[in-house]
C-alpha cells in the first residue's frame, strides 16, 4: 500500500509520528495531512518559544513575514484577535491610531495551539507538558494527538500516552 498523504490510510492500519521541527518548520499543511489518515498519532513537540518568539507583545515588531509564519504554523489567522487587544485611540483631532498590544501569555497561547490541534485530530488531543530552557523560559509543548475517532482507538493511544505525559510532568518537577 502506497500513502500519498491526503487520504485516509485505511481500515487497520495504524502508526505513530512524532514531530520534532527545527524552529516553526512544520506547516499546519502538514498537521492536518496526518490527521486526515485517521491512522497516525502524533506526538508534536510544538515550538512553543518560536511561536512566543513570532508574537511579540509590541505589534509593531510583527512584521509581515512573522505573521506569514504563524499564520502558516497554526493554519489559521483568527490568532490576530485572540491574542492582541485592539483599541482606537485618537492622536490628535485629524489623526486616529490603531494601537495593539499582546494579551495572550504563554497558557493562553499553548491553550489556543491546543484547540487548533482538535479541530484536525478527531480522536483526542492530550493536554501537553511543557519544556523549559535551563534558564527557565518555555522551550515547547508536547502534545500528543489521536486521529482516529474510533472510541476503541482513542481509549488504547490516550491510556498510553497518558502514561508516558504523566512521566513526563513528574519528571518537571523533581530536583536536580
Amino acid at each position: 500500500m502506497k500513502w500519498r498523504g491526503s487520504e485516509k490510510i485505511g481500515r487497520g492500519v495504524r502508526g505513530v509520528i512524532f514531530l520534532d521541527p527545527y524552529g516553526m518548520e512544520v506547516s499546519w499543511a502538514t498537521v492536518k495531512a496526518i490527521a486526515d489518515t485517521e491512522a497516525l498519532d502524533c506526538w508534536y513537540f510544538f515550538p512553543l518559544s518560536g511561536l512566543y518568539r513570532n508574537a511579540p507583545r509590541d505589534p509593531t515588531k510583527l512584521s509581515s513575514g512573522k505573521q506569514a509564519s504563524l499564520d502558516r504554523v497554526l493554519g489559521a489567522t483568527d490568532w490576530r484577535e485572540r491574542w492582541y487587544d485592539h483599541k482606537n485611540t485618537s492622536r490628535d483631532m485629524f489623526e486616529d491610531a490603531d494601537q495593539a498590544i499582546r494579551r495572550a501569555d504563554v497558557d493562553a497561547i499553548e491553550r489556543y495551539v491546543k484547540e487548533r490541534l482538535q479541530t484536525a485530530f478527531k480522536g483526542a488531543v492530550l493536554d501537553p507538558v511543557r519544556l523549559h530552557h535551563k534558564n527557565g523560559p518555555p522551550l515547547a509543548s508536547l502534545f500528543f494527538a489521536v486521529s482516529n475517532p474510533s472510541p476503541p482507538a482513542v481509549a488504547l493511544a490516550t491510556r498510553m500516552a497518558s502514561h508516558i505525559l504523566s512521566s513526563g510532568r513528574s519528571s518537571q518537577t523533581r530536583s536536580r
